[in-house]
């Protein structure tokens, strides 16, 4: 029962821990993800205790212990053995004990310790049996020539096992969903750089066109939704968010803040920074500089895709490798064939 306190203690420790910040993993593990290692971790250990209360620990018998054999079969159990308050051991007890054949002579080979000790421990609960004649009863001795005996089952291990495992999973799903939010994360702020330039550069047009920047953003934000195959692009969210919240009542230069925050990427702060400024103060260069930004942005996004090109050929260098290798195997062994033949 104690790994079961010890386990408690951890979840419990780790969690004060956390909240005090002594623990710096803000920023790789997620609130989600600390949830769950603490619900998995209590859940399995609670259900370990409950394994552990059922099944109890190891029963001592110090007044010999009275084995009933049944007619199904024989069956084996195994006890701890203490004599005279010592540990001797441990031995398995068949009941009821096969018929012993006489054995041919062999070379004696050298027993261990404890093989030697558990061999003797046989040889007396053989003669004590003996002596009781037994039918239906196999008998464990509470004494035995002036030597007191004591008998203990091993204890089942399987509810701390459970709890083991358990804390151990909690680690695990922790970790794995940390990674999968950290992965979340990345694919999300690719996208949203890949998509900047086609973005930047709608919003250009439409604005040259003669739409003001808010109804740039509706007409964008209306494209999005009926164009909208299932499949999410989260830079025309945040501007249909954006134009959400100018519409519930967020003032226009506060929804360009907030879609900017949001964004959490350099390149649509600045964009925002821009809206926000020609909104305030007025810019007649404003065309020039959304266009200047679109072509920076489609560089960018040039040199990002060739980085991408040059990272997916490392990745095939492996499996043409191994295509290489079969390849010689289909060439080569056929030659050896004929050449051995």
């Amino acid at each position: 029962m104690w790994i079961h306190i010890v386990i408690f203690i951890m979840i419990f420790g780790t969690a004060i821990a956390w909240k005090a910040g002594w623990i710096p993993l803000d920023g790789i593990v997620d609130a989600k993800s600390r949830r769950l290692f603490f619900l998995t971790a209590a859940a399995g250990n609670i259900l370990g205790m409950a394994v552990t209360a059922g099944s109890g620990s190891g029963m001592v018998y110090s007044s010999g212990l009275r084995l009933e054999k049944e007619e199904t079969g024989a069956r084996e159990e195994r006890f701890l053995v203490r004599i005279d308050g010592e540990e001797a051991g441990s031995v398995s007890v068949q009941v009821p004990e096969k018929e012993s054949d006489v054995p041919e002579e062999e070379p004696e080979a050298a027993l261990s310790k404890e093989e030697e000790q558990e061999l003797k421990i046989r040889e007396i609960l053989e003669q004590y049996n003996q002596e009781k004649n037994s039918k239906d009863y196999y008998y464990l001795p509470a004494e035995w020539k002036g030597k007191k005996f004591q008998w203990e089952t091993p204890a089942d291990n399987s509810g701390s096992l459970l709890s083991a495992l358990a804390f151990a999973a909690a680690i695990v799903l922790m970790l794995k969903k940390a990674r999968e939010e950290q992965e979340q994360k990345v694919k999300r702020s690719e996208q949203l750089l890949m998509d900047y330039p086609a973005l930047v550069m709608k919003f250009t047009l439409l604005v040259q066109a003669g739409m003001t920047e808010r109804k740039a953003f509706q007409k964008i934000s209306l494209d999005y939704r009926r164009g909208h195959t299932g499949k999410a692009r989260f830079a025309y969210e945040e501007i249909l968010a954006a134009c959400n919240e100018m519409e519930s009542g967020v003032s226009e230069a506060e929804a360009y803040r907030r879609f900017g925050e949001r964004c959490a990427q350099i390149k649509y702060k600045t964009f925002a920074t821009l809206l926000i400024q020609n909104l305030q103060k007025g810019s007649r260069r404003m065309s020039d500089m959304l266009e200047k930004e679109s072509l920076e942005a489609w560089d960018e996004r040039k040199r990002k895709a060739r980085v991408l090109g040059e990272a997916a050929a490392t990745k095939l260098l492996l499996p043409m490798a191994m295509m290489l290798m079969v390849v010689m195997a289909v060439i080569m062994i056929p030659a050896f064939l004929s050449f051995y033949t």
